[in-house]
């Protein structure tokens, strides 16, 4: 009795075992399927992709995969699926190569690019036939490049051929929208060594002004250094503007550079003498030496 109840416990255990290996082969195939039926990554950004791209299920996984890093994904997309993003543009006109400068991956930017897509891409204004906005385009990935905190997806841009004189929807420059977007003054000085036209202007107005009127005299030196043609605002601000009395070396410097090449203090404009008078500095010019 005592053998044929040993020979019992070794077949219960026996198929123990194989109870255990089946369920955990189960578990792994179940594992696997799930694997495989996992969804792909979606977007973390506050941007919503459906109201970006609605209806573009493969734009959507482009714009996904570029704003995650996946190069791999992105390149499969755009060269096996056919997604061209040159094409694909949101309501408003954003266009698919802005989300990874919207969403902060350069490498799903650059992997963009280096597989075709068009730093230049833009839709036409709705509204380009009317007098306001005459032949303009919506804003493209240059746009909200140069708006940028770091200037890696503007470099990227102009490294594949993006235009440094795009201008915005509302006609304006780069270097004006790297200005009015927190000063990104890194942005201004690549656009300026990339070609840009640094005297080109936005309603009529001097680039250069943007910095001298509010008396930022070291922008406005290294500009007029790479060849801004200062203007007669321009040349008021540098003589007549109050400055950084503590600091006043690139006002300075300034003043110098426009007595070198000629340029002389014009008289005082009413529009400063009533800045001097409500910060308390000296209005009669006579009293205001050179620097």
């Amino acid at each position: 009795m005592q053998e044929a109840s040993g020979i019992g416990m070794v077949a219960a255990n026996a198929l123990t075992r194989k109870l255990v290996h089946a369920v955990a082969g189960l578990c792994a195939a179940l594992l696997l399927t799930a694997c495989l039926q996992a969804p792909p990554p979606t977007s973390r950004s506050f941007l919503d992709l459906e109201q970006s791209f609605p209806g573009n299920p493969k734009a959507q996984a482009l714009a996904v995969a570029a704003e995650h890093g996946d190069t791999r994904e992105v390149r499969r997309l755009m060269k096996e699926e056919g997604v061209d993003p040159d094409t694909v543009f949101s309501p408003e006109g954003l266009p698919l190569l802005a989300w990874p400068i919207l969403t902060g991956n350069p490498a799903g930017l650059k992997a963009m690019l280096e597989n075709g897509a068009d730093p230049n891409a833009a839709e036409l204004h709705p509204l380009q036939h009317t007098t306001r906005f005459k032949g303009r385009i919506r804003n493209n990935a240059m746009v909200w490049a140069a708006k940028a905190d770091d200037p890696i997806y503007l470099r990227l841009l102009l490294d594949h051929g993006g235009d440094p004189d795009t201008r915005n929807s509302n006609g304006e420059t780069l270097l004006l929208q790297a200005r009015l977007m927190g000063n990104q003054w890194e942005n201004v000085k690549l656009l300026v060594e990339r070609g840009a036209d640094v005297n080109a202007k936005s309603q009529s107005m001097a680039f250069v002004d943007e910095y001298a009127g509010l008396g930022g005299f070291m922008h406005t030196h290294w500009l007029l250094e790479h060849g801004a043609r200062p203007e007669q605002y321009t040349i008021e601000s540098i003589f007549w503007h109050p400055g950084d009395s503590k600091n006043p070396e690139w006002q300075r410097r300034c003043q110098q550079w426009l007595l070198q090449r000629g340029y002389q203090r014009p008289p005082m404009p009413d529009s400063y003498r009533r800045m001097r008078e409500a910060f308390g500095f000296p209005t009669d010019e006579k009293d205001i030496p050179l620097l």
